[in-house]
């Protein structure tokens, strides 16, 4: 049984179809890169998957159990994290009340809540700077802020929408050894990421979608070279 599946996932926005009888699964262990051009739809399944739009049709199972209609919180606590492609922390507070916020979801007590942001902000390199506010980190820095929030929220899987936007090539690298040392603890991803270097040496399969629909699906060294793929990047003339 997969750990996620989506099975004909469908969104309209009036009459746009941002997403179309989309279905995938995701193994547990792995890391699926879902990439295309902007526009594409990848954020839209993102959100339909944890909730904050609701499809219009098909369903998300998460561990053969639906988790469509469930409010954000609601998914977050059944075991579906996410970040979000533009940074969202609470910036007047420290580094640790950032996490130690989303840690609350599985751990009440606060005591309980800052010892396990503490582990979480280790998991991410960012355990020197829990004092800092969150406004005056470095982009790298507040990325790795995004995923030590989701991570405290105690996820099976965890939703990681572009990390590496905007980073440089070290940064990159950076924040790639992060993405792998998650599943390395027993995290599930999911990326979406437009930076091919970290994708193709990330990503177990890569998911490719254009005008909200899958496209290719399969290596990434072999997506990469697939027609269709050229095509919605490049134009149909250079594929």
């Amino acid at each position: 049984m997969a750990l996620l599946e989506a099975r004909g996932l469908t969104r309209f926005f009036g009459g746009l179809r941002a997403v179309g009888n989309l279905s995938f699964e995701v193994a547990e262990g792995e890391i699926p890169g879902l990439i295309g051009p902007n526009g594409a739809g990848k954020t839209t399944v993102f959100n339909l998957v944890t909730g904050f739009v609701r499809p219009s049709g098909g369903d998300v199972w998460l561990e053969g159990r639906s988790v469509v209609g469930l409010r954000p919180h609601a998914v977050a606590r059944r075991g579906i994290a996410r970040t979000f492609q533009i940074v969202k922390p609470f910036p007047n507070l420290s580094v640790k009340e950032n996490v130690t916020l989303a840690a609350f979801l599985r751990h009440p007590a606060r005591r309980d809540a800052e010892a396990e942001a503490a582990r979480v902000l280790e998991r991410v390199d960012l355990g020197h700077r829990v004092g800092v506010l969150a406004s005056q980190l470095t982009l790298l820095d507040q990325k790795r802020l995004e995923m030590a929030k989701a991570l405290a929220t105690g996820p099976r899987v965890i939703l990681l929408d572009e990390p590496m936007g905007g980073l440089t090539p070290s940064e990159v690298d950076a924040a790639s050894g992060i993405v792998r040392r998650i599943r390395e603890s027993g995290v599930t991803v999911v990326l979406v990421e437009h930076v091919m270097k970290a994708i193709m040496r990330i990503s177990d399969r890569v998911i490719v979608m254009h005008h909200g629909e899958k496209i290719a699906e399969g290596a990434p060294a072999a997506v990469v070279r697939d027609p269709a793929v050229i095509a919605a990047y490049f134009g149909k003339r250079v594929a």
